[in-house]
């Protein structure tokens, strides 16, 4: 158990840190071996293939911590009832898009890897990675939105917390 936890609670964060890790290992070199005179042909592919990684994790991780595009200044437009509603249909519309975006990304992704075997030019490295990374992506932030929306409910309909009283000041 302790386990899961550990891991919603920082599975983006810690991909997201090797990832960008990585990225710049690898473009570093990149750039030592070019000025030795001995370009590495696979640095570029590889840098970006973990960049467009880095990106659709880190959209995970932005609607963990809700910090994803938004528009607030409409909120402020209603009151607790209203926001409380526009954010469930917000969250709602938003797992749609993600759960409609991860399956018809994991049809391609079957499509490229499997039915056409298509291979990059300088890693030979199966394009099927490459283009999970929106599947993974979408089905993480999926997940993130559900767990989102559970909170959103809890804390509508969660009973009012007890207030102590403090005895003089």
């Amino acid at each position: 158990m302790e386990i899961l936890r550990f891991f919603d609670d920082n599975l983006e964060k810690y991909l997201c840190v090797l990832l960008l890790v990585f990225m710049t290992v690898v473009t570093a070199l990149q750039v030592v071996f070019r000025l030795l005179g001995l370009p590495l042909a696979w640095s570029e592919e590889a840098a970006r293939y973990m960049f467009v990684w880095l990106i659709y994790i880190s959209c995970s991780y932005a609607v963990k911590e809700e910090k994803h595009i938004k528009i607030d200044a409409v909120l402020l437009l209603f009151k607790e009832r209203g926001r409380f509603f526009l954010a469930l249909l917000s969250n709602l519309l938003f797992l749609v898009f993600t759960v409609v975006i991860s399956y018809q990304g994991a049809l391609l992704v079957h499509k490229i890897a499997v039915a056409q075997r298509q291979v990059s030019p300088a890693l030979r490295l199966s394009m099927g990675i490459p283009y999970s990374s929106f599947v993974v992506g979408c089905a993480l932030m999926s997940l993130r939105l559900i767990q989102s929306t559970v909170r959103l409910l809890r804390s509508r309909w969660a009973p009012p917390a007890e207030t102590k009283e403090t005895g003089g000041v």
